[in-house]
């Protein structure tokens, strides 16, 4: 059996203690490793609701029934063929983020991210660490339709950026955590000094929302070791896209008259 969190009978298991009397039923019979067809049949085979079944696969960290019985098919296989497997996984949490960045979708919150970018020309975007991959990311998309997108990436620079924030400046933080101190502080200041920030996090309780005018919540599973297969900044880029898919819909005249200018200008090259 593969040792990884991904693995649904580990991941049962790591959560047995947590399980209420009608959950254990739904553990044994998952552990018994025999085939599951619909979240009915499997209702009707233990003598459980289908929303107790919904229960138990938030509770281990899924999003739905239907990432349960595709993280538990997986599981079942996994003996079968060790290089299927690795790739299999991976999979499947890539499958459960996008199942669960989708349950996160607001779309008011993405229209004002959308307004705020579409209003300014000169965009800052800090991000410490991994954050900053999402920032260049951000870079090359928004790049190419006009605006012109600073990176900040270290701490002393995102400090002298928010010392030096002006009136109307808008700043966009992603930060997976959302705990940072010197964010936190640096994001205080920028707004003291009139700057709009936007925060893009995992983190719902993040301190640093109290200094912005909205924020995009990133999908991340409940137990984080189950993501350790996939790089952390991967929930951002999703909600990074989410944005700019809803930009283009929203501007579709402007995004076509920058993309025309970039295709004249590579034709003079």
């Amino acid at each position: 059996m593969t040792q990884q969190l991904n693995d649904i009978f580990l991941l049962i298991e790591a959560h047995r203690l947590d399980f209420t009397n009608t959950e254990q039923v739904i553990a044994d019979y998952l552990l018994s490793k025999q085939k599951i067809a619909t979240i009915e049949q499997l209702a009707q085979q233990i003598a459980v609701s289908p929303a107790s079944i919904t229960r138990f696969a938030k509770k281990i960290g899924l999003g739905n029934f239907k990432e349960l019985i595709f993280l538990y098919n997986l599981s079942l296989g996994a003996d079968k063929d060790d290089g299927i497997q690795v790739s299999s996984s991976v999979t499947a949490s890539y499958h459960a983020l996008a199942t669960k960045s989708d349950s996160f979708y607001r779309e008011a919150a993405v229209n004002r991210f959308v307004d705020a970018v579409y209003a300014h020309r000169v965009i800052q975007f800090w991000g410490l660490g991994f954050n900053a991959f999402v920032g260049e990311d951000f870079q090359f998309k928004f790049t190419r339709l006009g605006k012109f997108v600073v990176i900040f990436n270290d701490q002393h620079s995102i400090s002298l950026a928010a010392a030096a924030a002006v009136t109307d400046d808008l700043i966009i933080i992603a930060s997976l955590s959302g705990t940072d101190v010197s964010l936190t502080r640096a994001a205080k200041t920028a707004k003291q000094n009139g700057a709009h920030i936007l925060l893009i996090t995992t983190n719902e309780d993040s301190p640093i929302i109290n200094q912005t005018e909205e924020s995009l919540f990133a999908a991340v599973l409940e137990r984080q070791e189950q993501l350790g297969n996939i790089s952390p900044q991967i929930p951002m880029l999703i909600q990074l896209d989410m944005l700019y898919t809803q930009y283009i819909k929203r501007h579709k005249q402007t995004v076509k008259k920058w993309l025309q200018a970039e295709s004249i200008l590579k034709e003079k090259r």
